[in-house]
């Protein structure tokens, strides 16, 4: 295997052979320009000559970021939910390609990625650049699996820090005024109850069936979701995750309000016949189409608004279930599965705020332990 440097007017290159062509046997061989000094040269043929002695080198890839983006997009849209999907589309268009897109891949270098997230922080939240330069990340790692480039670039490239995220949440005096006001809304008083008490997500709840529902062993089992996207528009789909797909233990209210809300459908189910809509969803249109995600902020604020309880997003609705969990000394681990989260690092990590006034607590249970 050989390899020899030379000089082209103020710059270097080398050149080095790569073996022979399978087909013709003719020999094929590399070369890279544009070094400044004899040293950075010596040094790139080094490195490339021990990666064809190793077995790891990749033929450099003429395919820029923007060809590879594209194609990446469509086949990670297969494994994503939409909405997901969608929100990666979005910030690859808005922040990626722009910047990056007429990069070839095999020439993009550490420098650009730290660059690259100067730019992301100058022009987004530190929560939004670390999400798009995440994304960014994941797109160079995948070009790896797939030996399109022999190392992520970015890899070691200073990363935006992630905000730690601050969770609203009512306590269970603000439930008892919230479900108050809404007890004789037929449509939203038992949404609110299963979303409140069971932590779910909106899209699950909506995606629920009366088959989903164990009445007699007092658990619903959550195995799809409402989806809503502009290009798309709303789908009845799989979860987000395979750990959200699961079971989870519902209490007496929770129990009733479904049962009640399962013998109202079939009621209505009854009386349209044929016309009505094959889905059996438990939270549907009147005709048992599916029901808009986005329909039911709105008279989630306005409800707030007549209990003149804290304002909350309907998805706080969860937080506030894992908070109140944690904080009547559940296990971590418990609330992890009934959140449907990947890893109990995620529920710690997400309610930090809970666990540090546990420990608090535990400190101070300790401290009058050893004073009695």
């Amino acid at each position: 295997m050989k390899g020899y440097i030379r000089k082209r007017g103020s710059s270097y290159s080398f050149t080095v052979d790569i073996g022979r062509d399978p087909i013709t046997g003719k020999r094929k061989q590399k070369t890279k320009s544009g070094f400044k000094t004899k040293k950075e040269a010596q040094s790139a043929l080094n490195e490339t000559l021990y990666q064809l002695d190793k077995g790891l080198y990749i033929k450099p890839s003429k395919m820029t970021v923007r060809e590879y983006v594209d194609m990446w997009t469509e086949n990670k849209a297969l494994y994503l939910r939409p909405t997901t999907a969608e929100q990666y589309e979005s910030k690859i268009k808005k922040w990626i390609v722009p910047y990056l897109g007429e990069y070839l891949l095999e020439d993009l270098k550490p420098i650009h990625g730290q660059e690259f997230v100067k730019f992301l922080l100058n022009s987004l939240s530190s929560e939004t650049a670390h999400k798009v330069f995440a994304i960014t990340n994941s797109i160079l790692y995948d070009a790896v699996k797939l030996q399109i480039l022999s190392q992520n670039p970015f890899r070691y490239v200073e990363k935006p820090k992630k905000n730690k995220t601050q969770v609203s949440t009512w306590s269970i005096e603000d439930i008892k005024k919230f479900l108050e006001a809404t007890k004789k809304d037929e449509f939203y008083y038992p949404l609110f109850v299963t979303s409140l008490f069971t932590g779910m997500r909106k899209g699950e709840i909506l995606g629920l069936t009366r088959e989903d529902i164990d009445f007699e062993n007092r658990v619903i089992e959550v195995k799809r979701a409402v989806s809503e996207t502009k290009k798309h528009g709303v789908q009845l789909g799989e979860v987000k995750t395979t750990n959200s797909v699961r079971r989870i233990a519902i209490n007496e209210l929770t129990i009733s309000v479904l049962r009640k809300r399962a013998a109202l459908m079939s009621e209505r189910k009854l009386g349209l016949g044929n016309s009505y809509n094959p889905h059996n969803l438990l939270f549907c249109n009147p005709d048992g189409g599916i029901f808009r995600p986005s329909s039911v902020n709105r008279p989630f604020r306005n409800y707030i608004k007549k209990a003149g309880v804290p304002y909350i997003r309907f998805h706080d609705t969860r937080h506030t279930h894992a908070t109140l969990m944690m904080q009547l000394g559940i296990n971590p681990k418990m609330v992890a599965e009934r959140l449907g989260h990947a890893t109990v690092k995620i529920t710690l990590d997400t309610y930090s705020h809970v666990t540090s006034d546990m420990q608090k607590e535990a400190i101070q249970k300790l401290t009058n332990a050893f004073n009695q």
